[in-house]
């Protein structure tokens, strides 16, 4: 990658549905603006559109208004043999910030068991009512009872997460291969890891429920003593009970494997094999989908409703700078995130199901 002067700062926004895409911004978050990107393209240059669900070269990024301008001075610029320019920075940036986002979640699932909320200004208070019974079977001439809803904030206060990239000009025209593409996999990485790990911590504080470590076996060693079903149905059971849906079970592969090669799932043939994928129903009861991920603790599975877990997302920014005298190019990546949890009763983390 040719060494330009970098001055320049690109922001990516999400959308109303985050993971289908949203728009980069020329530059960062300013406070003069008010921090927010509530009306972006009122206060923000656009400058392109990112579609998740396009693939590289087929429409997922697609240049906007001034975004169009830049990449014809870009174009121009190389033409000319003139590299020392912003506009060069500036796709620098987006394309930096644009496989920061594609790649950011690749080997990542607790995501998978969030509801993704775009939360322009940093901050945003979503309203909680609490649940009440209808009454049943009122005879005639009788009033039902009163009802009145108690309504509580949960307040997504997004903290940012960093990553900054150094690379010199030696490390840049030394390389037989561009060093740039494997610090935006790493940048990719820690971001992504760093989100997990923060959802993790959001899923795993459900009230606890103990049970039976799905893995024992009899004394003749030929099937299961425990029946994972009736632990997961009794949960279910709880979580129906104060009003809301379950559809997620969140867990570690060692848990999983033990669920899958429990003879009161399978049979009295035992399940050999273990996958690491996510996102399919889980066998016996497939109104709840498994969120598999090895950043769960390896001995608990959670259930719960998704909608109840929030991922407020907010903005991306890429800065991108040029440091003279130590002959380096830099970048410093932000992004800011709140997983929140915005009730108990929506959820049950079980113990002690594998050991």
């Amino acid at each position: 990658m040719a060494s330009v002067s970098k001055e320049s700062a690109v922001s990516y926004m999400p959308g109303m549905d985050p993971a289908k895409g949203g728009k980069f911004y020329l530059g960062a978050k300013n406070i003069e603006k008010g921090a927010d990107f509530t009306h972006a393209d009122q206060y923000y240059t656009p400058l392109a559109k990112y579609d998740a669900t396009r693939k590289l070269g087929d429409g997922q990024i697609e240049f906007i208004d001034e975004g169009v301008t830049m990449v014809r001075e870009a174009e121009r610029a190389i033409r000319s043999g003139n590299i020392d320019e912003t506009s060069l920075s500036n796709i620098t940036v987006i394309q930096l910030l644009r496989e920061v986002i594609r790649r950011e979640y690749r080997k990542f699932f607790a995501i998978e068991g969030t509801r993704r909320v775009p939360v322009p200004k940093l901050q945003l208070d979503v309203p909680i009512t609490d649940k009440y019974a209808a009454s049943k079977k009122v005879p005639e001439f009788v009033e039902p009872d009163q009802k009145t809803n108690k309504f509580t904030l949960a307040n997504l206060r997004l903290w940012k997460n960093m990553v900054s990239i150094y690379e010199s000009d030696e490390a840049q025209l030394k390389a037989d291969i561009q060093p740039l593409n494997f610090e935006i996999d790493q940048a990719a990485g820690a971001l992504g890891l760093a989100a997990n790990d923060q959802i993790v911590t959001e899923v795993e504080t459900f009230t606890t429920t103990t049970e039976a470590d799905w893995a024992t076996m009899t004394t003749n060693a030929d099937f299961s003593a425990n029946n994972p079903l009736d632990d997961i149905q009794a949960v279910i059971t709880t979580i129906t009970g104060n009003h809301f849906r379950p559809d997620v079970i969140a867990l570690h592969p060692r848990p999983l494997s033990d669920f899958l090669s429990n003879t009161f799932v399978n049979g009295y043939a035992t399940a050999m094999d273990r996958t690491m994928e996510s996102g399919f129903p889980l066998p016996k009861v497939p109104q709840l989908k498994v969120v598999q991920d090895l950043g769960f603790t390896n001995t608990v599975a959670t259930i719960y409703d998704s909608n109840t877990l929030l991922l407020g997302e907010g903005p991306t920014t890429a800065e991108a700078f040029r440091n003279p005298l130590q002959s380096a190019d830099g970048w410093v990546i932000r992004q800011w995130l709140h997983p929140l949890k915005t009730t108990n009763d929506a959820g049950r983390k079980m113990t002690v199901v594998s050991a």
